[in-house]
């Protein structure tokens, strides 16, 4: 808008919104615009802008700060064009904001909805808001068309303690998402008293419980479909409460959480391993190992540390856990003998089915 097009009677309140407008969508804090550029843009006085900027810099408009960046501000500068000038603090910081895209990206929504999404993200990052490597998104390959709806659907049924009833997918041959069926052919319905939406692993699960089984349930969120809530007078059968392993205490999802590697049913047990060399298996899974230092051992001429290492875990998310790494022989568990039983067994079985390194083609139907 030229200065011409501005009589005097501009409203002072619309020169106000436009200046923090125009600082929110161009200024972070590397980047500024002066009081005359601002000025030019908005078509107004420049001694107009320059008294709503200092009174800005007396207050937190929107709960933001607005400030002056100098020279001397942006010495230490991270971007190839910082510039002086007036800016206002984003809502979201670079960081912030890649950390929620990549969350939404996480839940592999449609690629339009994902767009759009992300587009309301950077809208409160102002300048800061220009990521790159985020111009191809896709909608996977199997997308639930329901799954933003039944997100919206189980927080509603979380917070009023309501049962729901929905048809759960697997894969047929060529990949696509298809419902469960009964021997009969029939689709198989769930009734479920859901808990708690979670992330883990990369995939969006419900905790819940089934009402055909005792104990709790992890189920993935995008194989969900015809999601219904049951009627209003159908509350949950269970509560989350009635699951804690310590009577009368409420049930703890963060410390249930960091027993399981892998979201599985069953109670966690202690659980004793050695480990020789780097603990990164352990801490990028278990949270709260007790570890000790046990000595050390020298392999092809190198001295590698040795531990004693003890959690709390479920028996069968660990026994996974441990054979991812396998190949490199640095983790072995100690107790409980049920679960060296378990890894024996698993360890049998992968042995007679690669005793040859021919037996695949030998047993091959197109052979």
């Amino acid at each position: 808008m030229s200065q011409a097009s501005r009589t005097p009677r501009t409203p002072t309140a619309q020169i106000v919104v436009e200046i923090l407008e125009l600082l929110a969508a161009h200024t972070d804090r590397e980047h500024g615009l002066t009081a005359a550029q601002i000025a030019a843009r908005l078509g107004v006085n420049e001694k107009t802008v320059r008294t709503h900027l200092r009174a800005f810099g007396d207050m937190t408009p929107l709960g933001r700060k607005v400030g002056h960046l100098g020279r001397a501000d942006l010495a230490h500068a991270e971007s190839a064009d910082p510039r002086p000038g007036w800016y206002i603090e984003p809502v979201f910081d670079t960081a912030q904001m890649r950390l929620l895209t990549d969350g939404v990206m996480l839940s592999r929504p449609d690629g339009e909805y994902l767009r759009d999404l992300i587009a309301k993200i950077y809208s409160f990052a102002g300048r800061s808001g220009q990521l790159r490597g985020l111009t191809r998104l896709d909608t996977p390959k199997n997308y639930n068309t329901e799954f933003l709806n039944n997100i919206e659907l189980l927080n509603d049924a979380i917070a009023h303690e309501r049962a729901i009833t929905f048809h759960y997918c697997t894969y047929d041959i060529d990949g696509r998402l298809v419902p469960r069926r009964d021997g009969d052919g029939t689709i198989r319905e769930y009734h479920v008293d859901p808990y708690h939406l979670m992330y883990k692993n990369n995939l969006y699960y419900l905790l819940c419980h089934m009402h055909v089984y005792d104990g709790l349930s992890y189920l993935h969120v995008d194989r969900i479909r015809d999601l219904r809530l049951d009627e209003a007078d159908h509350s949950i059968v269970k509560r989350l409460d009635d699951f804690s392993d310590e009577p009368d205490r409420p049930f703890d999802i963060t410390h249930h959480m960091a027993q399981r590697p892998y979201p599985v049913n069953g109670p966690a047990v202690p659980i004793s391993m050695r480990i020789t060399g780097p603990l990164e298996p352990l801490y990028d899974w278990f949270d709260d190992a007790d570890v000790t230092r046990a000595g050390t051992v020298t392999r092809n001429g190198t001295a590698r540390p040795v531990y004693e290492v003890h959690v709390v875990a479920n028996e069968r998310a660990t026994l996974w856990w441990a054979l991812q790494y396998a190949d490199g022989g640095d983790i072995e568990i100690i107790a409980p003998s049920s679960l060296r039983e378990r890894l024996r067994e698993v360890g049998a079985r992968l042995a007679a089915t690669y005793a040859t390194t021919d037996a695949a083609d030998e047993s091959s139907p197109c052979a």
